[in-house]
């Protein structure tokens, strides 16, 4: 699994039979594509483009399509463009890729208006705690350092899902920690895991340098994108600061885009051949 199906598991509010985050989870979702690309030395983030460094396909088909979209990109996408051309559907493309796992179980249907609406029935309890442990836990290179996940860590706070994830008193310690560890913009470098140890360690270190800087930018980018893009009037990113994130869902669930039919929902980005462009 990648860390967008990562982030679309703690978006899962077990026994509120729906995903959290609104408006804000499609988004960042994407931004994890790139993460995961990043991390996987197959791209470069510049100031003013995405540019693809290595076009060999990767063994995730999702993001195979996404890096086949980037490479063929006329011109090529800036990061605050490919966000912003996210497409509506792709948080229910990651919710189809959790029910293919068998860690979801939806029912879909829709209602007098035809808008669509997805019920999470079931959702696997256990992997999801696995998860919440990893971003709060040790970091991936096995380092006691307490600093989980970093890249999951800032996109689970960028969205406003650190409530959800770790809700009420019980969950007051770990919601301090991820809100430190996105406030002083941590270093990415654990997010390599084993595509890091895959390569010498010079190599790794120009990774990680790479990732460090590029999980600054893509908070900044967020949250002003966020603040741009409005429902019903308001701004996605509205109460957002790093000291009290909302778990608002301002769209109220409602999406259009289902389950996938053949692959179809599971191109680069929306079905168009060029990840909403």
């Amino acid at each position: 699994m990648g860390t967008g199906d990562d982030l679309a598991l703690v978006a899962v509010e077990p026994g509120k039979r729906r995903l959290r985050g609104g408006e804000r989870l499609r988004f960042a979702v994407r931004a994890a594509e790139l993460g995961d690309l990043l991390a996987q030395g197959r791209i470069a983030v510049g100031e003013r483009r995405i540019e693809v460094v290595d076009p060999e396909r990767v063994e995730d088909r999702r993001l195979n399509n996404v890096l086949h979209s980037l490479g063929t990109a006329d011109p090529a996408p800036s990061l605050a463009e490919w966000l912003r051309a996210t497409p509506r559907a792709l948080t229910y493309e990651y919710l189809s890729r959790l029910e293919d796992r068998k860690l979801v179980r939806v029912r879909r249907w829709r209602d007098r208006g035809g808008r669509s609406h997805h019920d999470i029935l079931y959702v696997d309890a256990a992997h999801r705690r696995e998860v919440l442990e990893r971003l709060d836990g040790p970091d991936d290179g096995g380092g006691d350092t307490g600093q989980g996940h970093p890249l999951l860590a800032a996109l689970v706070q960028a969205v406003g899902l650190a409530h959800i994830a770790y809700p009420g008193l019980r969950g007051r310690a770990a919601r301090r920690r991820l809100a430190a560890r996105t406030e002083a913009a941590g270093t990415l470098s654990s997010a390599i895991g084993g595509a890091a140890r895959a390569v010498d360690m010079e190599k790794a270190a120009i990774a990680a340098k790479g990732i460090d800087a590029f999980s600054r930018r893509l908070f900044g980018e967020l949250t002003t994108l966020y603040a741009d893009f409005g429902t019903g009037g308001h701004g996605l990113g509205h109460d957002l600061n790093a000291g009290t994130w909302t778990s608002a869902d301002p769209s109220g669930g409602h999406h259009h885009g289902g389950h996938h039919d053949g692959g179809g929902h599971h191109g680069g980005g929306g079905g168009d051949g060029h990840g909403g462009w």
